[in-house]
C-alpha cells in the first residue's frame, strides 16, 4: 500500500502537475467544494488494499492547471484501519503511484470553529503548506455567530479564506491562496509560523523512538505511534520491528504517564489548548441563541397533541 521510502512512485516532478488535497470532517462541504472547484473533471476510485474512494479531478489557476484529491472525510489523522491511513499517507507522499500534494486545503466549518481545527493541527505536522477554507459562514451566520477570518488568519499564521462552496462564493480567492502556497520550494518541509507545541517529556520519547526506527520514518507516524494506544500505526511498524518495538513504546507510555503526560490525553489537552488560543476573539456569540428553522421543526414534532 505504501512504498517503505516515503517517496511515492509517481510521474517525474518535473513533468507532473502541481497537486492539491481536500481534506475535512464529515459534513462540512467538502466534496460541494471539490465539485465547485473541478467541475465536470472528475473521477472515482481507490487505492490497493482499501475500500474508500477518492474522487480526483482539475482545476486552473491563472492558466495553470491543478490537480484535485478530495480525500475520505475524518474527524482526526489518528487512523485505525488501512482505510483510514488513507490521507495519511496521501499527504506524506507515501501512497504508491500518488505524488505527494503540494498543498493541503483544509475545510473548516466555521460554524464549528474549534472542533473542525482539531484536524488542521494534525495537518500542521505533515511538513506540507495548509490554506485553510472557512465554509458554511452562512450556517454560523444563522445561528448568530460572527467569525472574524482576518483575524483567524493573523493568530494561526495560516491563510483563512472564508467561503460559501454550495454558492461558489470566493473561490477565486482561495484558488489564489492555494497557488501562492503552492509555490513552496519543493523538497523542503513546510515548517508552520504556529503550532501546538507538546510537554519536553514527549518530545524526548518521540526522539529516542525516531532512533530505534531510523529517519526513513516520518516523524509525523512516530508521534501517532506513541499517541495512538492501538492504532494501526503501531500495527504497520510493529510488523516491520517486532515486540521489541512494541514494549519500546508502552515503557515510554508509562514514562509519560509518571511524568504526568497521559497518553492520550495529552493530545487533546494540548491541540485544543491551542485552539482556544488562536481563536481567542475570533467568534462572536449573540447574547441569546436565535430560534432556527431546525428549532422550529422540532417543536413542532416534539410538540404534545
Amino acid at each position: 500500500m505504501a512504498s517503505s521510502s516515503g517517496v511515492a512512485a509517481s510521474v517525474a516532478p518535473a513533468t507532473r502537475r502541481p497537486t492539491a488535497a481536500l481534506v475535512g470532517n464529515p459534513n462540512t462541504g467538502k466534496t460541494t467544494l471539490f465539485n465547485a472547484l473541478s467541475g465536470l473533471r472528475q473521477r472515482v476510485g481507490n487505492y490497493p488494499g482499501v475500500t474508500v474512494e477518492t474522487k480526483k479531478g482539475q482545476m486552473t489557476i491563472a492558466g495553470q492547471v491543478f490537480d484535485l484529491i478530495d480525500l475520505p472525510g475524518t474527524y482526526s489523522l489518528a487512523p485505525r484501519s488501512p482505510d483510514e491511513m488513507v490521507a495519511v499517507d496521501v499527504i506524506l507522499g507515501q501512497q504508491t503511484g500518488e505524488a505527494r500534494p503540494d498543498v493541503v486545503v483544509a475545510i473548516v466549518d466555521a460554524s464549528n470553529l474549534e472542533r473542525n481545527l482539531y484536524l488542521t493541527t494534525q495537518l500542521l505536522e505533515l511538513g506540507v503548506p495548509v490554506v485553510i477554507a472557512l465554509n458554511m459562514l452562512d450556517v454560523a451566520e444563522g445561528q448568530g455567530l460572527k467569525v472574524d477570518a482576518e483575524r483567524l488568519a493573523r493568530q494561526i499564521g495560516l491563510p483563512v479564506i472564508p467561503i460559501q462552496a454550495n454558492k461558489g462564493k470566493n473561490l477565486d480567492a482561495l484558488k489564489q491562496a492555494i497557488a501562492r502556497a503552492a509555490a513552496h520550494p519543493p523538497g523542503q518541509p513546510f515548517l508552520p509560523e504556529k503550532k501546538p507545541t507538546f510537554p519536553n517529556a514527549f518530545e524526548c520519547e518521540t526522539q529516542s523512538l525516531q532512533a530505534v526506527l531510523g529517519p526513513e520514518i516520518p516523524a509525523f507516524l512516530v508521534r501517532r505511534l506513541l499517541l495512538d494506544v492501538g492504532g494501526y500505526i503501531g500495527e504497520r511498524l510493529a510488523g516491520k520491528n517486532g515486540q521489541t518495538l512494541s514494549d519500546k513504546v508502552e515503557a515510554a507510555r508509562q514514562r509519560l504517564q509518571e511524568a504526568g503526560c497521559p497518553v492520550p490525553a495529552v493530545e487533546a489537552r494540548c491541540r485544543y489548548a491551542w485552539i482556544r488560543e488562536v481563536t481567542a476573539g475570533v467568534v462572536e456569540r449573540p447574547a441569546v441563541r436565535p430560534v432556527t428553522a431546525t428549532d422550529r421543526l422540532d417543536r413542532v414534532l416534539t410538540h404534545r397533541i
